[in-house]
């Protein structure tokens, strides 16, 4: 997501990130280091153990929109568990799903 929204800052004006991995990361190509080229509203999604697992990620995030001017919202969800978006997991947890796709379809009204 955030390549196609560096790649086309004018073709997306909105994205999102349940759960997603390897976003900000010490590499040269990692996806964080392309918030100067995007222009789209940006929410990321981040379950408990995958915080706990990479806690720099969110600041990293965080600190890369900052500096670029996106707007874009982290969150933490505490009670939920890498994949319990998707309907098919191992990890459920309802509440918190249908918050985060709540926040989606939010997102995209205003943004697009």
């Amino acid at each position: 997501m955030l390549k196609t929204a560096a790649l086309f800052p004018d073709g997306v004006g909105a994205g999102v990130s349940f759960h997603g991995g390897f976003l900000a990361t010490d590499k040269p190509d990692s996806p964080h280091l392309l918030a100067p080229k995007i222009k789209a509203r940006l929410y990321f999604a981040i379950a408990s153990d995958d915080d706990k697992r990479e806690p720099e990620v969110k600041n990293k995030l965080r600190d890369a929109f900052a500096a670029a001017k996106v707007r874009a919202e982290i969150e933490v969800y505490p009670n939920a568990l890498h994949g319990w978006c998707v309907p098919d997991t191992k990890n459920p947890n309802k509440p918190d799903a249908e918050r985060a796709w709540a926040k989606l379809v939010a997102l995209y009204k205003t943004a697009l």
